[in-house]
């Protein structure tokens, strides 16, 4: 239980009342009340009364005098007490902030992150990522992810365009020779614009947002095929890995039809 500071102060002013009054009382004595021998200095030479009424002034000066010396120790105390449990309570309040702050969270490290699968696990031998370095490792990834899904693409398009030209196009020769006619660089000519409007603008990849997620336009996830549709961690493994094996595919089919002159269906003799 601690008073108020209200309390203490009428405390304080009742302790000055009773010291003044008892002090008044102490020092106007009668006189035959003195000490036998002692000499009445203050009486000497005055009327009775006028001793007496000088004698009781001074007397309440000294007690007034007195009560307030009294009186500005106490509240000294007061005050430095105060003060004192004041900054204890705002150690304890400095000290118990420090031990609530969480720790700092752990450095990136790009061995944890989506990816890192069987049998190879986490394959980085020339370095590229660093522990620590989440923007340079977004930015790789970003890259590793568009070039799969571009690679997949190309693959499909290698066989599709084997057995499938569009009106128009059916004397343009397949694989590689095909940007080479005047009718396939025209039409590679017309994806430039489209590819330039989706890399830039429409699927521009930035730290706010994980690599490669650009939501569910064509509603794949609404399919009804369980998981295949689904932007779950099995579904993003997938995609990596499939995008990796598509690069070297279709790296093989350039690479042997450069050697052979054949495109990717005739390297596995079909006509």
């Amino acid at each position: 239980f601690r008073p108020s500071d209200q309390d203490l102060g009428a405390g304080t002013w009742a302790n000055m009342q009773s010291l003044a009054f008892a002090n008044a009382r102490a020092e106007v004595a009668p006189p035959n009340a003195q000490l036998r021998g002692a000499s009445n200095l203050i009486t000497s030479g005055l009327p009775p009364h006028s001793a007496c009424s000088h004698g009781i002034a001074a007397t309440w000066l000294f007690g007034t005098a007195s009560t307030v010396a009294a009186a500005t120790a106490v509240m000294s105390g007061h005050k430095s007490r105060q003060q004192s449990a004041r900054a204890t309570r705002v150690a304890c309040k400095a000290e118990g902030t420090a031990i609530e702050t969480p720790p700092p969270p752990p450095p990136f490290d790009p061995a944890t992150q989506i990816g890192i699968t069987q049998p190879l696990g986490y394959f980085d031998p020339l370095g590229f990522c660093k522990v620590g370095d989440e923007k340079g490792f977004h930015k790789l990834r970003c890259s590793e992810i568009k070039h799969g899904r571009v690679a997949m693409l190309a693959a499909i398009g290698c066989v599709f365009q084997h057995y499938i030209h569009f009106p128009g196009c059916e004397d343009v020769p397949n694989g590689l020779k095909a940007p080479l006619d005047p009718i396939g660089l025209l039409a590679e000519l017309g994806l430039v614009p489209v590819v330039g409007f989706l890399e830039l603008i429409y699927w521009k990849d930035d730290l706010s947002k994980e690599p490669g997620n650009f939501g569910d336009p064509a509603g794949w996830a609404d399919t009804g095929l369980g998981g295949a549709g689904s932007y779950s961690d099995d579904m993003r493994n997938k995609e990596l890995n499939n995008g990796r094996a598509a690069m070297f595919s279709i790296l093989g089919i350039i690479v042997a039809e450069l050697a052979t002159g054949k495109d990717a269906m005739q390297q596995f003799g079909l006509p």
